[in-house]
């Protein structure tokens, strides 16, 4: 791995007044640390901590940090903080690492093939995606390619399954799984209820000739009632008395 070199300078001032003028001339606060060595607070150029990190090996870039007056050291950025908008960064920590000492680090895996899953049917799932890996701070590769193109549905990819590269040690479990080929659900179709009739209102306006024909009847009723109430007594009856 080839290092990539970063400069920086002793800070003095501290506190949210000297960081917030140094941010506004382009430079952030940053710490030196490790190996039992006293910290060491510096000042680095934003845009020159950005470049350096930019590449395809991200924090994992091995740097080459040259502290004024303090001399070089090889460095990976442990950590760092950034603008929650702008993403910038504001401030870093910087750790020395010793190049014949290997140290832990988290390398993302590459997917690379198309599975026979996938022409099948299925769907490809990258479940985990990167690996704690052991290795010389040299030695970071840039990612793990895994290839999946023989992978069929229903099978899964463990990382006992996969090849790293030289010099590469796994710190995760050997069964955990990497990929899997799985069957493609079909979507189901809910049918809505069909809706329930309504029941007929009894007091709504029936048509008008239903209205006359109801009124007619009820009419006819009435007069016949008053009729036979009225009517007289027969004569022959009277006579008879």
């Amino acid at each position: 791995m080839q290092e990539v070199e970063l400069k920086a300078e002793l800070r003095e001032g501290f506190g949210k007044g000297p960081s917030y003028r140094l941010r506004q001339k382009g430079f952030i606060p940053a710490v030196y640390y490790g190996h039992g060595e006293k910290n060491l607070h510096l000042t680095v150029a934003e845009r020159d901590l950005e470049k350096a990190v930019s590449g395809m090996r991200g924090l994992n870039q091995l740097l080459k940090l040259t502290i004024q007056g303090k001399g070089s050291f090889d460095v990976l950025l442990k950590a760092y903080q950034a603008h929650p908008i702008k993403r910038n960064f504001t401030h870093a920590d910087f750790i020395h690492v010793d190049l014949h000492q290997k140290i832990h680090v988290k390398v993302p895996i590459k997917i690379v093939g198309k599975a026979v899953g996938i022409k099948e049917g299925g769907i490809l799932e990258h479940i985990t995606r990167e690996l704690d890996v052991f290795c010389f701070p040299n030695k970071i590769p840039n990612c793990i390619d895994v290839d999946v193109s023989e992978l069929a549905i229903g099978q899964n990819l463990h990382l006992n399954d996969i090849k790293l590269p030289d010099g590469v040690e796994p710190t995760n479990k050997l069964n955990v799984v990497i990929a899997a080929v799985i069957v493609q659900k079909e979507e189901e179709i809910v049918v809505a209820p069909a809706a329930m009739a309504e029941p007929e209102v009894l007091t709504a306006k029936k048509p008008e000739g239903e209205e006359e024909g109801a009124a007619g009847k009820a009419e006819g009723k009435t007069e016949g009632k008053a009729e036979a109430k009225a009517e007289p007594k027969k004569e022959g009856k009277k006579e008879g008395k």
